[in-house]
């Protein structure tokens, strides 16, 4: 297995192309998703940051700061806000464009695939019901550009913290994907999406993390 244990998470590489944006973090529901936009395949840049607790209950992460625990909010042991089903994720740039939000509504982990009934090349699949909606920029000369939701987007952390480098998103997961209603690979600024996406896991226990640019933003633990 290709394990390793990250010394820090990870970063974005300095001297990116995009702005970094922040991130706010609360619960509920998404709203109505329909189809995907085409876009550009560049990382919209999210950071995560320290939250501050509302009553939603939900909480505001500001830019370039290193989430950390506060009161009445969770954190992983990467530093990363811990996501539960149906608990919306929203990120933000930084000086307040548009909004996203993504909510994974389900997170179920399955020997085989529920709609082809293939085998997952490792050990098991994730199947993740997705609903996500991105903003319409109010400038339309400056464009935000698009958050990659493929699998390569998704990495996947053991139990007991070490990070898997190979891929999830392998050919058995892909075509259970296809078979049914695929998330697409990215959410471009005016649309909004909703299907299903599956990654390829090497082990049953630990968490999967989203990353943006290169940068880890939330933190899903496997059921």
């Amino acid at each position: 297995m290709l394990f390793h244990r990250p010394s820090t998470r990870r970063r974005a590489a300095a001297g990116g192309a995009v702005a970094a944006l922040f991130l706010l973090s609360g619960c509920g529901a998404a709203s109505p998703a329909g189809t995907s936009a085409a876009g550009g395949a560049t990382g919209s840049g999210t950071t995560a940051a320290p939250r501050t607790p509302v009553t939603s209950p939900s909480s505001t992460l500001e830019a370039g700061i290193p989430a950390q625990q506060t009161p009445g909010s969770a954190t992983s042991d990467r530093g990363l806000p811990l996501q539960t089903e149906g608990r919306e994720l929203r990120l933000q740039q930084r000086d307040g464009g548009p909004v996203i939000t993504l909510t994974v509504t389900s997170l179920a982990v399955q020997d085989t695939c529920p709609v082809d009934g293939g085998r997952p090349a490792h050990d098991a699949f994730a199947l993740l019901e997705v609903e996500a909606s991105f903003a319409k920029p109010a400038d339309a000369e400056s464009p935000a550009p698009p958050l990659q939701l493929s699998p390569a987007s998704w990495s996947f952390y053991s139990a007991d913290g070490s990070r898997y480098d190979g891929g999830l998103g392998t050919t058995p997961a892909t075509s259970c994907q296809n078979a049914g209603n695929a998330l697409p690979a990215e959410l471009t600024p005016g649309s909004s999406v909703r299907g299903t996406l599956v990654l390829d896991l090497p082990a049953r226990d630990g968490a999967l993390v989203l990353a943006d640019g290169g940068t880890d933003v939330a933190e899903w633990p496997l059921p």
